[in-house]
């Protein structure tokens, strides 16, 4: 102990006032952040994956009231889940939750990081996510997670840079060496992603920030450039699969020309359009080959209708 207040006397911390911010202006009213079980964490974590906190508050509650543990999500059908995913985009992320309660009613949680990522979906940061929140990983040692909004406060607290500019290597360590020994990983992490999704955005809103004072990108004047604007989702592939989808699910017995024939209600569809949208779909395990008979044909009567 004596060691690491020597070290922090030599000067600020990038980190310095993270702890008492995150204590007044934290955001610990999110319902996941109310449980350390893995399963309601793992859920919570790909939901939130390029999906708003706002969108996913209610969805979030309903799943793990419907499927509340591994072993009653796996009994359930594909597209059950998949129904109860619609409307939060990325169908993938509710087939790698379904594949993922499969595989640990059977097997149980893997053990540690390299463990974790065997499971379908599960990368570095999703790994360490459920090592640092739920229980699982409550001795593991595991380093914080680093998502884009962690790399980025790190990247410029610490750096004065964007995180696109460093190595993740430099990332997780630049992160692990900020926490404050006042708090444990779990929290550490949460006081990250909120001073992130309150203050330092794409383009930062330092007003306040517990970070302004020992911020080395606002200390050198440095200009952050604004995010580029996403590609739109009218008229996309994304639009095109989802309808499809949602066509699908809502009528078990379409199939074939009239799969195809749902997404041509897509401005800018095409039918070459819509079988590829069911091509991706069908590679992505989200729709039976089966009831697709005749893709050719399919794509020609679209075409002609």
């Amino acid at each position: 102990m004596r060691r690491l207040a020597m070290v922090r006397d030599t000067g600020p911390m990038w980190s310095d006032g993270i702890d008492t911010w995150y204590a007044a202006h934290g955001r610990h009213d999110l319902p996941w952040r109310q449980t350390t079980d893995p399963w309601a964490v793992l859920v919570s974590e790909l939901m939130l994956q390029q999906t708003s906190v706002a969108r996913v508050l209610p969805r979030w509650e309903r799943f793990v009231r419907r499927w509340p543990d591994p072993v009653s999500c796996a009994s359930a059908p594909l597209d059950a889940v998949l129904r109860e995913w619609q409307g939060l985009g990325y169908p993938r992320r509710a087939r790698w939750l379904w594949l993922i309660a499969g595989r640990v009613s059977e097997g149980g949680w893997p053990a540690g990081e390299d463990g974790l990522r065997t499971l379908p979906g599960v990368g570095r940061y999703t790994a360490r996510a459920l090592l640092a929140f739920s229980d699982i990983g409550a001795d593991a040692g595991s380093p914080p997670p680093c998502d884009v909004n962690i790399g980025r406060v790190a990247a410029r607290a610490a750096l004065g840079r964007e995180p696109h500019e460093l190595a993740p290597s430099v990332l997780d360590r630049t992160i692990a060496g900020g926490r404050p020994h006042t708090l444990p990983v779990r929290d550490y992490a949460y006081a990250m992603f909120d001073v992130g999704a309150i203050h330092c955005r794409a383009t930062p809103r330092c007003h306040s920030c517990a970070l302004e004072a020992v911020c080395a990108l606002r200390g050198n004047g440095t200009p952050v450039a604004r995010r580029r604007a996403a590609p739109p989702y009218r008229g996309s592939l994304r639009e095109l699969r989802g309808t499809i989808l949602a066509a699908a699910l809502a009528d078990m017995q379409r199939h074939g020309a009239a799969l195809v024939e749902a997404g041509m209600r897509v401005p800018g569809a095409t039918g070459e359009r819509c079988l590829a949208a069911v091509s991706c779909l069908i590679a992505d395990g989200l729709l039976d080959p089966g009831r697709v008979v005749d893709p050719g044909a399919a794509s020609s009567a679209a075409v002609t209708a």
